[in-house]
């Protein structure tokens, strides 16, 4: 076990002074000969004793251990605990008793415990990361992990099981994260950053070998895990009327190229830009790619189209022999642009993306009745649905509470609500814009989306990420997005939902969700496809 045992003294009362003194004697005359056999037995009688303090008990169980009596070693420690149940000592032993018996379930109570009474110790951290990969909990797993590494960047060993489990796993995406994340650390020293290299260029190669990746140049491309940085030293112009989507992006292409975000006003500022640019990206197919292709091409031109312009009559205003890709966020706003423009510019697809690292489960969620919705309300959020299918899950269930975070943007609606609920005398909470989502999220239990349409809903993501169980109305090209076993069609459909998703195990369906949106909208992979692309658009126009 690698820890000292304690020379025993003891202190009695005088009516059974002599025997404990006795028993101390020998005790002592063989654990200074370092025959834990002989001494054990003593030390055990010691133990037994009314007047034995639990540090005996202590000695004798980690005796026991050295002399391969498990069993024996579980009885001294319990006797332990009963006279100081928090002793950590006692505790700790018996979860790796409990450990190496194969009782998980029984090793994380008693680790969890342990955590909660000492966050700071990094070392518990990583013994319960590693009953949690027993457990098969990936995400457990994971968070303790990241915790102990927080904790203590140069844990070499943690590392080492974090990494092994990442690999075995195949959760490159997640590796890397935590690879990041220590190499940040402001206390990491310089052989664990060597530590952390290696494990990289481990990562890196079996992300590489898992994968393989053809891409045509009209193909759809297909999330890859790639080590891949994008274009380097190029002259890099972003136009965007609404930049939120495009910001990280600009970010992160800005550290090996020379970035400019379009804050001009008139069409000379447009060409100006261009001009200077070797690649141009228009965020929306709007009014400033309609503009810019008005003139001579003055570089490479990449359109991203989200999915309000393909409602507009804004894409046939656009000049596409002057495009040079073409990006959509999913397939069935593809298909809704098509049915009015036909273009020959090469076209890919590219899924929006999320920042996994923003959102986790929580550590012990439980799972309540709070339905969460997420967003402005309007008419594409279909409120009114929303509204009738809580109304009917209140009436099966009047525990069932909805909280909206989000603003009203249309007056009309927001009467519609008012007089709904009125009339409707419902348990719905608004909660306004809400700036810190994942801790929101975190005492929620259920997604709601009842869009008229969307191309991704960033909050059913989110909430999937967080843990929460996702009821989707099938607006058009959900089920394309999102597994079509969360989609109802009416607010029938959306209590039948409910009622499988109350009787199903709901910490596994949370697991295997968010490891869903890890694998198909993570934002690295997302970018890797967008630095590829423009790295090929750039060096073909050189």
């Amino acid at each position: 076990m690698g820890r000292t045992i304690r020379t025993i003294r003891e202190e009695q009362a005088p009516s059974v002074q002599a025997t404990i003194d006795e028993l101390t004697q020998k005790a002592n005359s063989f654990l200074e000969k370092n025959d834990l056999g002989q001494a054990y037995p003593y030390v055990c009688r010691l133990a037994d004793t009314e007047q034995a303090e639990p540090a005996t008990s202590l000695t004798a169980g980690l005796m026991a251990l050295t002399l391969g009596k498990r069993d024996e070693a579980g009885k001294h420690f319990r006797q332990a605990l009963r006279k100081a149940p928090d002793d950590f000592n006692a505790n700790y032993n018996i979860a790796l008793i409990e450990i190496s018996g194969g009782n998980y379930d029984e090793a994380a109570a008693i680790l969890s415990r342990l955590v909660e009474l000492n966050p700071e110790n990094a070392a518990l951290h990583n013994d319960l990361a590693v009953v949690w990969m027993n457990k098969k909990d990936t995400q457990q797993a994971l968070q303790s992990f990241e915790r102990a590494l927080e904790l203590d960047p140069n844990y070499t060993a943690a590392r080492g099981n974090a990494m092994q489990f990442i690999l075995d796993n195949r959760l490159f995406v997640e590796g890397k994260h935590i690879l990041q994340v220590n190499t940040q650390h402001s206390q990491v020293s310089n052989a664990s950053i060597a530590d952390i290299k290696k494990w990289e260029e481990a990562i890196g190669q079996s992300s590489i070998n898992s994968e393989s990746v053809g891409v045509a140049e009209e193909d759809v491309l297909v999330a890859v895990r790639s080590s891949h940085d994008g274009p380097k030293g190029k002259r890099l112009a972003f136009f965007a009327s609404q930049p939120t989507f495009i910001q990280d992006i600009i970010k992160r292409l800005s550290n090996e190229n020379e970035t400019r975000l379009f804050a001009g006003q008139t069409a000379r500022e447009i060409v100006e830009l261009m001009q200077w640019a070797d690649a141009a990206w228009f965020e929306w197919c709007d009014h400033l790619i309609i503009e810019a292709t008005k003139h001579s091409k003055q570089c490479q031109i990449v359109c991203r189209l989200h999915s309000y312009e393909a409602f507009t009559d804004m894409p046939t205003k656009v000049d596409w022999g002057k495009v040079d890709r073409l990006i959509f966020v999913n397939d069935s706003v593809k298909e809704i642009f098509e049915r009015q423009v036909r273009i020959d510019t090469p076209v890919t697809i590219i899924h929006n993306g999320l920042d996994i690292s923003r959102f986790s489960i929580p550590t012990k969620k439980g799972y309540g009745k709070k339905i969460a919705s997420v967003g402005y309300i309007n008419y594409k959020k279909n409120p009114a649905l929303l509204l009738y299918c809580f109304k009917k899950i209140h009436a099966y269930d009047p525990e069932y509470t909805l909280h909206i975070a989000g603003q009203h943007q249309d007056a009309r609606i927001q009467v519609y609500f008012e007089h709904f609920l009125r009339e409707n005398p419902l348990p719905v909470k608004f909660h306004g814009w809400v700036e810190d989502m994942p801790a929101w999220y975190a005492d929620k239990d259920f997604i709601i989306s009842t869009s008229l349409f969307e191309s991704f809903h960033y909050s059913v993501a989110e909430g999937m990420a967080s843990g929460l169980l996702p009821l989707i109305h099938n607006w058009c090209g959900a089920g394309s997005i999102y597994p079509e076993g969360f989609l109802f069609n009416d607010p029938d459909g959306c209590l039948n939902l409910l009622q499988r998703l109350e009787s199903a195990d709901k910490h596994k369906l949370a697991q295997e969700n968010r490891r869903f949106i890890v694998q198909h909208y993570n934002q690295e992979d997302k970018f890797q496809q967008i630095a590829k692309l423009l790295e090929s658009l750039t060096k073909s126009s050189t």
